[in-house]
């Protein structure tokens, strides 16, 4: 593959150090995710955030709950790179603009050969009849015929053992959501950008999705055996103590005889950081 020159593609990291060691050691540690760009002046995946939605005012709203926030802000976005709007009409959905573009670089099949942009389309539903890039049964088709799928515009890879989860975005209820998917970037190279499969809300008529928005949440994850055990009874009598101790210790008196341990939660919390290097 022959490509015209241009800037060293970027990667993201995921590390458990605060952002001032990161970047203090930036060369010593080994990125978790690898991308590359389609083209220079679209979006790369962005930071999640642990606030999405502007609230009028008040108290309770489920973002000031800190777990939530800590799952709002877990992973990476990918941003839509266009603006898209879907039509529903009898039953059938279509896309209302088709956008394809072409890279800013160019592949050739050899080195004699003169290297060319590859073409790529933004969004695209299944085809009825389809047998590629799997056979789509007609009476499946009738189900699955509001799922479309966007591309993210962006060719990704993991280091060894590491696999992404593409899922929807946490605590965010929208006319469309994102199909979870594990895609193991580690072994296979793909040769195109990757996509997102979005499933429509068939009770919508018009699905509005703006540049710049979230349309897909991507978690780096581990191949790893999990295991999940019933403690004993002395594990759990001992867990059960130091419950009583922490909340002796860090809480605080609130109504009703409840314990107050808010704020000491946040103090305490230890997140995740998720950097976009540049």
């Amino acid at each position: 593959m022959r490509r015209r020159k241009r800037r060293s593609p970027g990667f993201l990291s995921v590390s458990r150090v605060t952002v001032t060691t990161l970047f203090a050691t930036v060369d010593t540690i080994a990125a978790m995710l690898h991308y590359y760009k389609f083209r220079q002046d679209l979006f790369a995946p962005e930071p999640a955030r642990e606030v999405y939605v502007k609230r009028s005012k008040g108290r309770g709203w489920p973002e000031e709950c800190p777990p939530i926030r800590a799952a709002n802000a877990m992973g990476f976005d990918l941003l839509a790179n266009f603006d898209l709007t879907f039509v529903q009409k009898r039953g059938v959905w279509s896309v209302q603009k088709d956008i394809v573009i072409q890279s800013d670089f160019g592949y050739a099949a050899s080195e004699e050969s003169r290297g060319n942009p590859l073409t790529q389309q933004y969004a695209w539903f299944w085809e009825k009849g389809q047998k590629l890039p799997h056979m789509i049964s007609d009476n499946v088709y009738s189900q699955i015929n509001n799922q479309v799928k966007v591309s993210s515009f962006l060719f990704l890879k993991t280091d060894p053992n590491e696999m992404l989860l593409l899922t929807e975005v946490p605590n965010q209820w929208r006319p469309f959501r994102a199909l979870s998917a594990v895609v193991e970037t580690d072994w296979y190279p793909a040769s195109y950008p990757w996509h997102v499969i979005l499933e429509l809300d068939r009770r919508e008529k018009r699905i509005r999705i703006r540049k710049g928005d979230p349309i897909c949440r991507v978690i780096p994850v581990r191949r790893e055996t999990y295991f999940a055990g019933e403690m004993s009874q002395g594990d759990f009598d001992d867990f059960f103590a130091r419950g009583q101790k922490w909340l002796a210790t860090h809480g605080k008196p609130g109504s009703e005889g409840q314990m107050d341990i808010t704020r000491t939660y946040v103090r305490q919390q230890i997140k995740p950081k998720f950097v976009v290097l540049t």
